[in-house]
This record gives structure tokens, C-alpha cells and sequence, in this order.
């Protein structure tokens, strides 16, 4: 979050410079897919009990919605950006397919212990 918080601090002005094609649905896809998997894992490994595979997996898209409309908010206040219902969806969009991609893994795991 602290990542995501500092790169969305930058003002817009630095970042038209990076030509990259897809640059900006990339870095959304690919920070907001790892906060998702990580707050996941925070929420289904936690020391005070394991929560619910179910209820972690839907803790932590709420997470993740949350923080990236803080986000987008936050970037209406830095210089040269704006905040983007697109972006949000970019941010939501790539949650869930992390959230696909843990729930197909594990029904192949499971097939694999149960033989």
C-alpha cells in the first residue's frame, strides 16, 4: 500500500515521459493483483485463527476496492492527475482474476490429495 501510495503521489507532468505501450493498465494490474494476493494471504494465514478460504477471499476484494478508491481520490489532489473510474476498474479487474487464479489452484490441489 505504501508503494502504491508513493507512485500515485507522483505528479503527472514525470510520468507522461514513460512511452511504454500499456504502461499504465500494466503497473495497475500488476500492483493492485499483489496487494490483493497479499492481503489474501494476511487474512487467511493470521495468527489469532485461520479465517474462512470464502470469507478471506471476499475480505480481501473489499480491501482492495477500498483502498483503490482511496487511491483514486488521492490522485485527484497530486498535480497533473486525476482521478479515473477506469483505473479503478483496472485495479478491481486484476483482484479478481488473482482471486480466479487461487481458487483454480487450489480445486487442482485438492483433486491431486484426493486423488
Amino acid at each position: 500500500m505504501a508503494l502504491i501510495f508513493t507512485l500515485s503521489s507522483i505528479p503527472g507532468s514525470t510520468l507522461s515521459s514513460i512511452e511504454f505501450p500499456y504502461a499504465h493498465p500494466i503497473a495497475h494490474s500488476l500492483l493492485y493483483g499483489t496487494l490483493y494476493y497479499l492481503c489474501y494471504r494476511a487474512l487467511s494465514h493470521h495468527r489469532l485463527g485461520r479465517l474462512q478460504s470464502s470469507v478471506s477471499l471476499a475480505a480481501a476484494l473489499v480491501i482492495v476496492a477500498i483502498y483503490g478508491m482511496s487511491d483514486e481520490y488521492h490522485q485527484s489532489f497530486v498535480p497533473g492527475r486525476s482521478e479515473e473510474l477506469e483505473d479503478l476498474l483496472i485495479d478491481l479487474s486484476a483482484a479478481l482474476i488473482v482471486l480466479i487464479g487461487i481458487v483454480v489452484v487450489r480445486k487442482i490441489r485438492d483433486k491431486k490429495i484426493t486423488g
